[in-house]
Protein backbone atom coordinates (compact mmCIF):
# COMPACT_ATOMS: atom_id res chain seq x y z
CA UNK A 1 0.00 0.00 0.00
CA UNK A 2 1.10 3.39 -0.32
CA UNK A 3 1.05 6.35 1.53
CA UNK A 4 -2.17 7.63 0.34
CA UNK A 5 -3.75 4.53 1.01
CA UNK A 6 -2.70 4.59 4.39
CA UNK A 7 -3.08 7.93 5.77
CA UNK A 8 -7.47 7.19 6.55
CA UNK A 9 -5.82 4.18 8.81
CA UNK A 10 -3.19 6.62 10.46
CA UNK A 11 -5.77 9.44 10.98
CA UNK A 12 -7.93 6.77 12.59
CA UNK A 13 -5.06 5.32 14.92
CA UNK A 14 -4.30 9.04 15.77
CA UNK A 15 -7.79 9.53 16.86
CA UNK A 16 -8.13 6.79 18.69
CA UNK A 17 -5.18 7.13 20.83
CA UNK A 18 -5.56 10.81 21.20
CA UNK A 19 -9.18 10.31 23.35
CA UNK A 20 -7.67 7.21 24.83
CA UNK A 21 -5.25 9.22 26.95
CA UNK A 22 -2.58 7.14 24.97
CA UNK A 23 -0.78 10.54 23.41
CA UNK A 24 -0.74 12.19 26.75
CA UNK A 25 2.75 10.40 27.91
CA UNK A 26 3.96 11.38 24.34
CA UNK A 27 3.15 15.23 24.78
CA UNK A 28 4.52 15.23 28.17
CA UNK A 29 7.95 13.97 26.94
CA UNK A 30 7.92 16.77 24.28
CA UNK A 31 7.16 19.53 27.07
CA UNK A 32 9.24 18.58 29.74
CA UNK A 33 12.39 18.13 26.90
CA UNK A 34 11.47 21.98 26.18
CA UNK A 35 11.15 23.51 29.86
CA UNK A 36 13.59 20.96 31.41
CA UNK A 37 16.17 19.61 29.47
CA UNK A 38 18.28 19.53 32.99
CA UNK A 39 15.84 17.10 34.75
CA UNK A 40 15.17 13.62 33.59
CA UNK A 41 11.49 12.70 32.71
CA UNK A 42 9.03 10.77 34.80
CA UNK A 43 8.82 6.84 33.36
CA UNK A 44 5.37 6.19 31.55
CA UNK A 45 4.44 4.20 34.50
CA UNK A 46 5.08 7.01 36.74
CA UNK A 47 3.35 9.71 34.74
CA UNK A 48 0.28 7.20 34.70
CA UNK A 49 0.00 6.95 38.09
CA UNK A 50 1.03 10.59 38.84
CA UNK A 51 -2.13 11.38 36.78
CA UNK A 52 -4.47 8.93 38.24
CA UNK A 53 -3.29 10.10 41.95
CA UNK A 54 -4.02 14.23 40.00
CA UNK A 55 -7.45 12.79 38.57
CA UNK A 56 -8.71 10.88 42.29
CA UNK A 57 -7.26 13.77 44.68
CA UNK A 58 -8.89 16.85 42.72
CA UNK A 59 -12.16 15.55 41.27
CA UNK A 60 -13.39 19.41 40.16
CA UNK A 61 -16.84 18.80 39.38
CA UNK A 62 -17.29 15.05 39.53
CA UNK A 63 -19.93 13.57 41.78
CA UNK A 64 -18.51 12.47 45.38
Amino acid sequence: MNNRALQPIRSAWWYLKEISGENAYDRYLTVHAATHPDRPPLGRGEFYRQRQDEKYNNPGSRCP
